[in-house]
């Protein structure tokens, strides 16, 4: 009462109103102290002799107002000192901070008015230091910010990111020229760079940026990461070396030198766990080292770090996905009840974290709370909490996300006639592929379509001998696309109906061939469909897959042609023992007496030749990415089957030694017989399919 009180009794003098605000605020009464401050009119202030002072003492007052969670109070306070200030930098930085945090916990979805605010105060801040960086870099971070909220709403948003995007790129430059000696322009240079996919002109202006500023650990760290995308490893290796010696003890160099030895087939141990002494409270690091450990079925080593994560940053036990990969390495060396706890827990954090979630976010937790009963085997409850989702979602597939390409609907509605409801052959490149090419010839006579992916020229190589090709191309990886790019360029201009299914990541290996992605699509676009990471599907994300071996995408996908039967060969998963000198099929064996093959020489093709050890390291690979593969291809069909109705059809691995479980392994023999048995029953069935199609 008293403050109220005195509030009503102060004459409207700016100076006695603030004067009035901070005699409340030190009696604890904040919502006083704002009436106060809401007195305080801007025609007055501008006859003081110091309004920028009024707006220090405001900026001050809206700090205190936040500590009591007044945050829209200081907000409007802070928007006041601006207008009786308005060249004065505290209350703009102020707000801006405000703004930016309010942001980033709505997760980018807020009103436009509220992001036209903030880039209008970033703009201000740009407008009156013409000559520093800072400024830009501020604004650009927003712009892109608001660009990748939009970039995961609908295709139409897309056209307005890419303009962001633009904006923000320019920036980024002017904010270079402004200061051209600073490392963080260039940096920021790079990394949106490198965040666009661009991959060769990343490189061109971080290796620009480590000349420049030989000394940034962080310039260096860039042009490894933009090196190792471009699967230049040597080159990548080198620059983490050279970064080392500058920085010994930087635990993200360790980790991405610890990548680069993984996909180089070298032991990467080490060094990621030297990544994970050296990482101190970085929770982002721990968790990645945990992970790698996680995905190499390295359990005791993954449960050490995620541990460790959970130890230095208690309030991690909350993020339901950390518990999962915890309970799944507890779980695999028998740390039973440990992990039955730790499910407990997640489940109930994952379901509190459901009653104040919508749309995709939901869903989203839905998904996790599925795996997570799941992994504690109560599988009929998991398939339940799948077919929730469908209730929370849209009452349609989103395929009008701006990840995927325009009229994607036509484009599986194009996949499911170029299958046309007949058994499916999928053609992978493993050694056990040879068995099936010495008999190819008895499948001469059976209808079937062809699907295979990545280095798929050797593949029709063989198929030429009974006149066919391949109907289905899938490229996940930039790599594969360098390698076979005139191949590729030729698949595309046949005349029988084919298609390509990529993602955005590999068709950023054609900008090496001077062409863009918007290019590639404007040339191809009847012959193209554009699939996602970040699986697996979902009603917001149907053509969304959870990131693994090339396979574990391809299977899911051709579920939507609604295929008769899918027969897999060449799906080893590893080591094959009758031809265990080799990768692949079509490769000579280790220690032959050969001159090098003609494809070793395109980019990114690996050699083995007089390697034995790298050959048993890149079979252990295989048979690590053949387990996580089947985990994926098992939870996306279920996805499948929960949210979109897709039944899954008969599938045989034809590889009787494959390391994949998820499918009977039958051999050769038996494939044909399964195949003869079916011809009879084929035309029926076939006329059924394409009616419910």
């Amino acid at each position: 009462m008293a403050c109220a009180a005195l509030v009503t009794i102060t004459p409207p003098r700016p100076d006695l109103l603030l004067r009035t605000a901070r005699i409340c605020l030190k009696l604890r009464r904040p919502r006083r102290a704002y009436d106060a401050v809401a007195r305080v009119n801007a025609i007055d202030v501008r006859r003081t002799a110091d309004p920028d002072r009024a707006a220090e003492q405001m900026t001050k007052i809206a700090a205190a107002l936040c500590t009591w969670r007044l945050r829209v109070e200081a907000r409007d306070v802070l928007r006041n000192a601006i207008a009786l200030a308005p060249h004065a930098a505290a209350p703009r930085c102020a707000l801006v901070c405000l703004l930016d945090e309010d942001l980033r916990a709505a997760g980018g979805n807020v009103s436009l008015a509220q992001w036209a605010e903030l880039q209008d105060l970033l703009q201000r801040s740009v407008v009156e230091s013409p000559l520093l960086a800072a400024p830009r870099l501020a604004l650009a971070n927003c712009l892109r910010q608001q660009a990748r909220y939009l970039e995961a709403q609908t295709a139409p948003d897309m056209v307005n990111a890419q303009a962001l995007r633009a904006r923000a790129e320019n920036l980024l430059r002017e904010a270079v020229a402004a200061e051209p000696r600073l490392p963080a322009p260039r940096l920021a240079v790079a990394e949106f760079l490198l965040e666009s996919l661009r991959y060769v002109e990343a490189e061109t202006v971080a290796a620009a940026a480590v000349r420049c500023c030989p000394a940034s650990a962080e310039l260096r760290l860039v042009l490894a990461r933009i090196q190792f995308q471009l699967l230049q490893f040597e080159a990548a290796a080198k620059t983490i070396k050279a970064l080392l010696a500058i920085a010994p003890e930087n635990g993200w160099a360790w980790f991405e030198y610890g990548k680069i030895l993984w996909n180089s087939f070298g032991r990467a141990d080490d060094a990621f766990e030297r990544a994970g002494d050296l990482s101190g409270n970085d929770c982002a690091l721990l968790a990645g080292v945990a992970h790698r450990f996680l995905y190499d079925l390295d359990y005791e080593k993954a449960a050490k770090y995620y541990e460790r994560l959970l130890t230095l940053h208690p309030n991690m036990r909350d993020n339901f996905v950390i518990c999962r990969y915890y309970a799944t390495c507890l779980q695999e060396i028998a740390r039973t009840q440990e992990a039955v706890d730790i499910i407990s827990a997640a489940l109930k954090s994952c379901r509190l974290a459901a009653e104040r979630a919508q749309g995709e976010g939901l869903e989203l937790i839905k998904r996790e709370e599925a795996l997570l009963l799941s992994q504690a085997g109560r599988l009929d409850e998991s398939f339940s909490a799948l077919q929730s989702i469908r209730y929370v979602a849209a009452p349609t597939p989103r395929y009008d996300r701006a990840e995927y390409l325009p009229r994607t609907p036509e484009r599986l509605q194009r996949l499911a006639e170029i299958v046309d409801s007949r058994d499916v052959f999928v053609l992978l490149q493993g050694p056990s592929f040879a068995t099936f090419a010495a008999r190819l010839h008895e499948f001469a006579g059976f209808e079937f379509a062809i699907a295979t992916l990545n280095s798929f020229p050797p593949v029709e190589q063989e198929l030429r001998r009974i006149n066919r090709h391949a109907d289905i191309l899938l490229f996940t990886q930039p790599g594969s696309i360098r390698a076979w790019h005139p191949e590729l360029m030729k698949f595309l201009t046949r005349s029988p109906p084919n298609l390509v299914v990529a993602n955005h990541y590999a068709l950023s290996g054609l900008s090496e061939f001077g062409l863009s992605e918007r290019e590639f699509v404007a040339r191809h676009d009847k012959r193209l469909l554009l699939v996602h990471s970040d699986g697996p599907p979902l009603p917001s994300r149907p053509l969304h897959f959870e990131n693994g071996p090339s396979v574990s995408w391809l299977i899911p996908l051709l579920l939507f042609a609604r295929p008769r039967r899918i027969f897999l060969f060449g799906a080893d998963g590893g080591s094959n023992p009758s031809f265990s000198k080799r990768p692949y099929f079509y490769y000579d064996d280790y220690d032959a007496d050969a001159e090098p093959q003609e494809f070793l020489n395109r980019p990114g093709m690996v050699s083995f030749k007089g390697l034995p050890r790298k050959l048993d390291e890149y079979n252990r690979r295989q048979h690590v990415n053949a387990i996580n593969g089947d985990r994926v291809i098992d939870f996306a069909f279920r996805s499948l089957e929960a949210h979109l109705g897709i039944e899954v059809p008969p599938i045989f691995n034809v590889c009787p030694h494959s390391t994949h479980r998820i499918f009977p392994r039958i051999g050769i023999d038996d494939a044909l017989a399964k195949l003869a048995d079916g011809r009879a029953r084929a035309a029926p069935e076939r006329r059924a399919k394409r009616a419910s199609n």
